[in-house]
């Protein structure tokens, strides 16, 4: 029999058996661990195409189990293996957060696209390790409301095991920055099960030597045996701990902004509130507080500590802080530091004058009393109001009239800055400034001026300068320089006046021999030209004539006298030896 047929069917049948081997895991097994929070949980492997031809490879059996907990491999998706080539595959696994822990195993399948497909597999294995978690009601915070020292308070709270484990071996604790406070828990040393709710009740004890004021007082804490799960803070404990600094009074009043009526005379209105709480919106009955008015905040602050008790309070302090009204910015005033002793009281005043250059609205006011007692705990109080700032319709003001010098002795400069301001709720298209004086001949108009009514805007004011040159011959005394500021014309709105001083000469002059004076006269004021714009902006100074002195020089010191005498001299002497000469000539 010819064996060599047969040799050549059973070398095809192997080859044919070895070409349709092409997918090979390099892997047998891959092993990830981790928390539930930790998902979605990720690992690799690496595929080899050992065949001739390109292949493409599906992947199924995605599911992992553990007991009858399951978990399930996402993120494959179809891959193409060029013939002889390699590809590390990524997969993750999403851990729900409460899935128990525990290893979940599964075997994953990779086939190929083949006629006779080749098929290859990895084990799976992914380690759940425990997550310890809880929550709480109240979540944050427990508030104990009105308390005072040395008292005992009752409260509950429910806790919900959130995580995958039990929880073993429970305690409570509270933790304060001040010794002395006292928790007890109607449930220790337990087990929160997974996915389990219990209500704890527990009573905490205020020291009778402690801060008072709305305090937070420290916060509750969990202790457990569960690894990596211990001194777990909770929620916060807060009180508004009674005692020590109260305000045992305030009244607040009201004086308006200075304005000038139409009889001429400057007047403001008043108005109080006298029945101030906490949360109040402060009421002065008909009177609104505007741009400029003036708050006064009168408070009686008082030691609540009894005589028996002997416990003082030093280095009070009241501040009040207007939130936000200064163009988003705060405003505060502080009281000066004060002692009381126990069972006393002191009265109190703040001054607040509100910005000129402020929007209605309603403002939060923020007021917080504080001191420390001798065995060094602080003792507060605080209230919170509300105060509604108002504008009237229509209000362009005479906000600056002011000389530099505001003197000027004998003759000299000065110079007058002005600015009107809009204050009022509307744009202003039509305003106008005037400034006068009759005996310096100062008379300025300037018109149709737009002010807008945004208090913060640039153009919400207008600034005029002018110089005035005084001469030696005007009289002493004081002028009244007049600004007034219109809505439009011939109405006349807000008036300021600026007093400039003049101060005499000296009457004493010096005098000296053959020494005369005149005195050339030049205008007695000079109004320096109009400056339009901002303060910044300078005016052109007009120079003032200075008295011109003339003066008769004696003989001798006028030029070429000496030289004239000199020569007269030499004349002379010349002369008188001439007829000394001829005399003795005739004699011999």
């Amino acid at each position: 029999m010819n064996k060599l047929p047969l040799i050549t069917i059973l070398a095809f049948l192997l080859f044919a058996v070895g070409v349709n081997a092409n997918v090979d895991i390099v892997e047998s097994s891959v092993y990830v661990e981790g928390k539930t929070t930790d998902s979605p949980l990720s690992g690799s492997f690496t595929i080899n195409n050992t065949g001739i031809e390109d292949l493409s490879i599906t992947f199924s059996e995605y599911k992992l189990t553990n007991g009858t907990e399951e978990l399930y491999i996402t993120s494959l998706s179809t891959i193409t293996l060029d013939n002889g080539s390699s590809q590390n595959v990524d997969f993750s696994v999403v851990v729900p957060n409460q899935k128990l822990p525990g290893l979940y195993i599964g075997t994953l399948k990779a086939t190929s696209n083949e006629t006779t497909p080749s098929i290859a597999t990895i084990e799976i294995n992914i380690n759940v390790t425990p997550t310890y978690s809880v929550s709480t009601n109240p979540a944050s915070e427990m508030n104990l409301g009105v308390a005072s020292l040395n008292s005992t308070h009752t409260r509950t709270f429910s806790i919900t095991n959130t995580g995958n484990d039990d929880i073993t071996n429970i305690f409570f604790d509270f933790v304060s920055e001040k010794s002395g406070f006292n928790l007890q828990a109607n449930n220790s040393n337990f087990t929160l099960a997974f996915n389990t709710t219990e209500t704890i009740q527990f009573n905490i004890t205020i020291p009778a030597t402690h801060s008072t004021g709305n305090l937070t007082l420290g916060n509750v804490r969990l202790l457990s045996d569960s690894p990596g799960f211990n001194n777990v803070n909770l929620f916060n404990i807060k009180a508004e701990v009674g005692g020590g600094l109260i305000i045992e009074d305030l009244d607040v009043f009201l004086t308006t902004r200075i304005k000038r009526g139409s009889d001429g005379i400057l007047r403001s209105d008043s108005g109080s509130d006298t029945d101030v709480y906490d949360g109040r919106k402060l009421n002065f009955d008909e009177e609104d507080v505007g741009p400029e008015s003036e708050i006064r905040f009168n408070f009686n602050i008082e030691n609540t500590f009894t005589d028996r008790e002997d416990i003082d309070i030093d280095d009070i302090s009241v501040k009040i802080t207007i939130e936000e009204i200064d163009d988003g910015d705060d405003i505060e005033e502080e009281s000066k530091e004060f002692d009381l002793d126990s069972d006393s009281n002191e009265d109190v005043d703040i001054r607040f004058k509100i910005p000129l250059s402020v929007d209605p609205g309603l403002y939060n006011i923020i007021i917080e009393v504080q001191g420390e007692d001798d065995n060094g705990n602080e003792h507060t109080a605080q209230m919170s109001l509300k105060i509604d700032i108002d504008k009237e319709a229509r209000d362009v003001i005479v906000s600056k009239a002011s000389l530099f010098p505001k003197t000027v002795k004998c003759s000299g400069t000065s110079t007058l800055t002005a600015t009107i301001k809009n204050i009022g709720k509307r744009l202003e298209k039509e305003a106008m400034i005037g400034i006068t004086n009759s005996d310096l001949n100062i008379n300025v108009i300037k018109g149709n001026i737009q002010l807008e009514d945004d208090a913060f805007d640039f153009d919400n004011e207008f600034t005029k300068k002018i110089t005035i040159n005084v001469d030696r011959n005007l009289g002493a005394g004081t002028y009244p320089i007049i600004v007034k500021s219109y809505l439009q014309e011939e109405i006349v709105w807000d008036t300021k006046t600026a007093d400039l001083v003049v101060e005499s000469c000296s009457q004493t002059q010096e005098e000296e021999p053959e020494v005369t004076e005149e005195t050339d006269e030049t205008e007695t004021v000079e109004t320096g030209p109009e400056v339009e714009g901002e303060e910044t902006t300078e005016s052109e100074e007009i120079p003032v004539l200075g008295p011109t002195t003339t003066t008769e020089v004696p003989l001798t010191k006028k030029p070429g006298f000496w030289v004239a005498i000199i020569a007269l001299n030499i004349i002379i002497i010349g002369g008188a030896a001439f007829f000394v000469v001829k005399l003795v000539g005739k004699k011999q």
